[in-house]
């Protein structure tokens, strides 16, 4: 069983109230690994402490908070439909990733391809902040003129 400090180490968090807030955003799906030993001491077993780490894991490769909680949550609800000991009737329905009928889901590639698109947009962002950077301090932006200008060269000139 691991504890709060044991868990900041493990995950390189530099404070316990961290650990807390990332137990607290997968606390349903951190429900049976969950203990609370002396003095009312949070205790996370093995098989938590893995499902902090994926979280962790999806924190760190630019997903906010939230984003990852959800993302695990449909995953170990994933998880829990293709096995036959879990009763469908009481899964909740709050964060079942789409299926289409016969075909099989593999979070883990799907996990991949969101990175990759993150990245790309993150890529694409910058690429468009560096463009309009260049446009409003050297570009057409301040050469332009303004649109009332045209009409008044129209009165003068008649």
């Amino acid at each position: 069983m691991h504890t709060i400090t044991c868990l900041r180490k493990t995950l390189g968090l530099s404070t316990t109230n961290q650990v807390r807030n990332r137990i607290e955003a997968i606390k349903d799906v951190l429900g049976d690994h969950l203990r609370r030993g002396p003095n009312n001491q949070i205790l996370l077993t093995d098989e938590g402490v893995e499902r902090l780490r994926d979280l962790q894991e999806l924190y760190d490769s630019g997903l906010t908070m939230k984003q990852a909680s959800e993302l695990l949550r449909a995953k170990s609800h994933y998880i829990s439909i293709g096995d036959p000991s879990v009763s469908q009737g009481t899964a909740s329905h709050d964060a079942k990733p789409e299926r289409s009928a016969g075909r099989h889901v593999d979070v883990d590639e799907e996990l991949a391809d969101l990175r990759q698109a993150i990245l790309r947009l993150t890529e694409r962002l910058a690429s468009l902040e560096g463009e309009l950077r260049g446009l409003t301090t050297t570009g057409p932006l301040e050469q332009q003129r303004d649109w009332w200008e045209r009409l008044r060269e129209d009165a003068d000139a008649s």
